[in-house]
């Protein structure tokens, strides 16, 4: 064997190792300007006048003056359907906050309890008569629903969960007995002093679920305005119905 041979040596063969191809995907809107994009939402839509309680307290007078000629109920259906508007397009952006628990909820429920017997023994039939007659409707379950289930949500939703928050308690409390005015502005005609006792007792009251609110949250103050509508407007006709048919 020659020396030359010896030396010489084969070239190794190289290994190469197999990659797994990853499939490219293309970048994203977010990845590309570099910043992420807030959801586009009804409220930043139509600008900040959401979360000023009093222009949308401006927006609710507008439309009950401008509807002063419509029947009552139906008048009172569209405020309350404008009250349902501004809080869901407020709630959207996650500033509504309720502060939910069952121990808040009967706190509210015992306090606007307490509150209402004393009106309820004194004054049962005043408060059944301006409730029917405000409200515009005398049958028991219409009632119940209207003042128990329906006006406390709306009007603690949007006098405390918006006015209180934004405004503090004082304006909350004015504002919810004004309100009051406008509601039932048709029936001010016919009996004007029972209209100024009612604003003037709702804005009373209102420093009342002003107070929960504060303390306890929106649930303690909604549970505490079910019940007082319930002890002062449900209960006097439920009574002498019950009573009716025990005799």
């Amino acid at each position: 064997m020659r020396p030359d041979a010896r030396r010489t040596k084969r070239p190794r063969a190289k290994r190469y190792e197999t990659v797994e191809s990853v499939p490219m995907t293309p970048p994203t809107q977010r990845e590309v300007r570099g910043k992420p994009q807030k959801p586009v939402t009804a409220r930043a839509l139509l600008g900040g006048w959401v979360t000023s309680p009093y222009l949308a307290f401006l927006l609710l007078s507008g439309i009950g003056v401008a509807t002063f000629r419509l029947e009552h109920h139906l008048r009172l259906t569209l405020l309350w359907l404008v009250l349902l508007g501004v809080i869901l397009l407020y709630a959207e952006g996650g500033r509504l906050r309720s502060n939910y628990s069952l121990l808040n909820v009967a706190r509210g429920a015992l306090v606007g309890t307490v509150v209402a017997l004393p009106f309820y023994l004194f004054a049962k039939d005043f408060f059944y008569a301006t409730a029917s007659r405000l409200y515009g409707v005398t049958d028991l379950q219409a009632l119940l629903e209207r003042t128990v289930f329906l006006v406390p949500i709306l009007e603690e939703s949007f006098f405390r969960g918006i006015v209180q928050r934004e405004r503090g308690l004082l304006d909350g409390a004015l504002l919810f007995g004004l309100a009051q005015a406008l509601y039932f502005a048709s029936a001010v005609n016919v009996f004007p002093l029972v209209i100024a006792a009612v604003v003037l007792g709702t804005a009373l009251v209102g420093l009342l679920y002003g107070y929960l609110y504060q303390r306890y949250g929106l649930t303690a103050s909604i549970a505490c305005h079910m019940a007082v509508n319930l002890v002062l407007f449900v209960l006097p006709p439920l009574v002498d119905r019950v009573n009716a048919l025990l005799v």
